[in-house]
């Protein structure tokens, strides 16, 4: 019997398709060049207000990412152990989880790891994918791709949009159904 790959996933842009994303490579780029902000670091919303406008964007990974449902052949087949490991902060908890029972995912994901402590996403990932052991992790965030590769055992796997798809990276794939197939060595179907 194969040995299940112990695969962690994080949720928008990834399990769920977020069209928001594209917007994060030219905010990068921005906070960098013209804010000078050169430590990664994300905005926590502190008010209502924020909340709100956050929970908005949120709400548009309305539909499951190509690949979802690939996924939940692997999990359904044993060759697969799935962990979903979303940054999301904690006001958002609820959404996620309807997001989940809607389409059916719920129940695919060994452990659901949400970010309850309001942690940097990036940090609360880098601890959870070494607490967990997972031998790959599959990211949407270029910078969270970068800050997490060799930072533990798992190999990152980058889930790439229009905007960033010349950046350079060995193991960047145009949506999740490509890089379960690559982890898994399965052939497209």
């Amino acid at each position: 019997m194969k040995k299940k790959i112990r695969v962690g996933l994080d949720f928008d842009g990834v399990i769920a398709y977020n069209p928001f994303r594209l917007v994060r490579a030219p905010w990068a780029f921005l906070k960098n060049r013209f804010l000078g902000v050169k430590k990664l670091s994300f905005f926590y919303p502190k008010n209502r207000f924020e909340k709100m406008i956050w929970i908005m964007m949120h709400d548009s990974s309305i539909f499951p990412a190509k690949g979802a449902k690939f996924l939940r052949e692997l999990v359904n087949e044993d060759l697969v152990e799935a962990h979903l490991i979303s940054g999301r902060y904690s006001f958002l908890d609820c959404q996620l989880y309807t997001w989940l029972e809607r389409f059916g995912l719920r129940k695919i994901f060994r452990s659901i790891n949400i970010n309850e402590q309001d942690r940097q996403p990036h940090l609360f990932k880098e601890a959870v994918i070494k607490k967990l052991g997972v031998e790959f992790f599959i990211e949407d965030n270029w910078d969270i791709v970068d800050y997490l590769d060799g930072r533990s055992k798992a190999e990152i796997y980058w889930i790439y949009n229009i905007i960033d798809r010349f950046r350079p990276y060995e193991r960047k794939f145009p949506y999740l159904e490509k890089a379960l197939r690559s982890i898994t060595g399965s052939k497209s179907s």
